[in-house]
C-alpha cells in the first residue's frame, strides 16, 4: 500500500513539474520584447516642479478643486500672456479671481526661490499637458520678467 501512494505521489509531482515548465516557457515566449527594459522613460524637468510644488493644489489632472484652486486646463491665464503667467509663478496671487467662469479667492504663494530655468520647465509642462497647447516659456521670458520687478 505504501508502494502505491509513493508511486502516486511521484506521478502527480511528475506532472505538477511537466505542467509549471511548460507554462513558463509559454508565458515567456507570449511577452512582447523591449529594446531595453532597463532604461527608464525620461519624466520632463517640469512634471517634476509640478509635482513637488503644484499637485496639491491644482490636483494630478490641472482641474484644480472647485472653489478653492483654480484649473490650469483651458485657461486665459494658462494659455494667454506669458508674461501674467510668469508673474503669477514669481510673485503669487491674492484676491479675487474669475477662471473659465467660477469666482475664485485663496492665495497662491510666491515660487521667486526657484530658478529661471524651472520656471520656465514648469510653466512649458502646464503649456503642454492637461489638454492644453501653447508655446514654450523660456528661461530668457522668466529672467526678463523677473528683472522687470513686480510691475
Amino acid at each position: 500500500m505504501l508502494y502505491f501512494k509513493i508511486i502516486n505521489l511521484g506521478i502527480v509531482l511528475l506532472m505538477f513539474y511537466s505542467c509549471n515548465s511548460r507554462n513558463k516557457e509559454t508565458s515567456t515566449k507570449s511577452l512582447p520584447k523591449t529594446q531595453n527594459s532597463s532604461s527608464t522613460e525620461k519624466i520632463h524637468p517640469g512634471k517634476m516642479i509640478y509635482m513637488q510644488f503644484c499637485l496639491a493644489c491644482h490636483m494630478e489632472n490641472g482641474q484644480g478643486v472647485p472653489g478653492l484652486y483654480p484649473p490650469l486646463v483651458q485657461t486665459d491665464y494658462i494659455l494667454g500672456e506669458k508674461k501674467r503667467l510668469i508673474q503669477t509663478v514669481l510673485h503669487g496671487m491674492e484676491g479675487p479671481i474669475e477662471v473659465n467662469g467660477i469666482q475664485y479667492n485663496n492665495v497662491m504663494a510666491k515660487l521667486d526661490y526657484l530658478r529661471d530655468q524651472q520656471i520656465a520647465d514648469v510653466l512649458t509642462y502646464i503649456r503642454a499637458n492637461f489638454g492644453n497647447n501653447a508655446e514654450a516659456i523660456t528661461a530668457t521670458d522668466v529672467n526678463m520678467v523677473r528683472s522687470a520687478g513686480a510691475n
